[in-house]
């Protein structure tokens, strides 16, 4: 039997305290009907949305996202955002606006990232009833805060982890930049400035290094130069001998012939 297509809407009533650090100014949650849309809008606070079952899409300033439950996806002063729930599985989210001082380390984060099950949690409560006040809300955002920033790893420092276990896993394949953006469910822009400033390197570079150190050590087993290039995802040789050479002032077949007459000096 077909579901209802239905909607359950659940407001929390604020009163804006202006508090100083975290702020909480809307909050709620609502089981969204199917293809429900919201926007084009632009919000003037932090607005984060927890799904708590089911999925949709978020489109934030051009990019698309698919959100699944479990994920948040986070809205930004400014940012002109939309997002609809899935025709078969509309979602049912929780959320929370706030300002703040403390607001702007949203953006440090990606605009869709996972919730751990505390935080699903602590949304889902936090904004289950229509009298919760201000105060607990507040609470419940230092605490949302102390998951996400409190002496831990961020969730940015697992994207760089990621991407660096992926380029060294299938470093011999094509790997592109936009589709390990897309992967992560993370705004390509986002991805390569968070990648540069945890690690001092573009993703890019980072290819060509595992690439380059690779390379060094087939032709130090005695590969050739045209194999070698290929077991380093290159398919121009010629390409790859530039490239070598730049990393290391020696072409590969200098870098080889130069281990061998090393070795029969021993």
């Amino acid at each position: 039997m077909e579901m209802e297509n239905h909607r359950i809407e659940n407001y929390v009533l604020l009163v804006n305290r202006h508090f100083s650090d975290l702020n909480p100014v809307v909050a709620g949650q609502e089981q969204c009907s199917r293809g429900q849309s919201f926007g084009p809008y632009v919000r003037q606070y932090v607005l984060l949305h927890c799904v708590l079952s089911g999925r949709g899409n978020y489109t934030c300033c051009g990019v698309t996202y698919p959100v699944s439950a479990g994920q948040i996806f986070r809205i930004l002063p400014g940012d002109e955002t939309v997002y609809s729930a899935d025709t078969a599985d509309p979602w049912h989210y929780a959320w929370i606006g706030f300002d703040g001082t403390l607001s702007e380390r949203m953006a440090e984060l990606p605009p869709v990232f996972d919730a751990t099950a505390p935080v699903t949690q602590l949304f889902s409560v936090a904004t289950s009833r229509a009298d919760t006040s201000e105060y607990v809300l507040a609470s419940a955002l230092f605490r949302l805060y102390d998951e996400l920033f409190g002496g831990r790893k961020t969730v940015g420092n697992e994207y760089v982890r990621k991407v660096k276990s992926y380029i060294d896993a299938t470093y011999m394949n094509r790997i592109s930049i936009e589709a390990l953006a897309t992967r992560l469910h993370v705004n390509r822009r986002y991805l390569t400035r968070l990648f540069h400033k945890e690690t001092g390197m573009s993703i890019r570079d980072y290819l060509l290094m595992t690439r380059m150190r690779a390379a060094s050590e087939y032709l130090h087993a005695g590969a050739g130069v045209r194999d070698t290039a290929e077991r380093c995802g290159y398919e121009d040789a010629s390409l790859f001998s530039k490239l070598f050479r730049k990393t290391y002032g020696v072409s590969p077949a200098g870098w080889r012939a130069k281990k061998h007459y090393n070795e029969q000096k021993q």
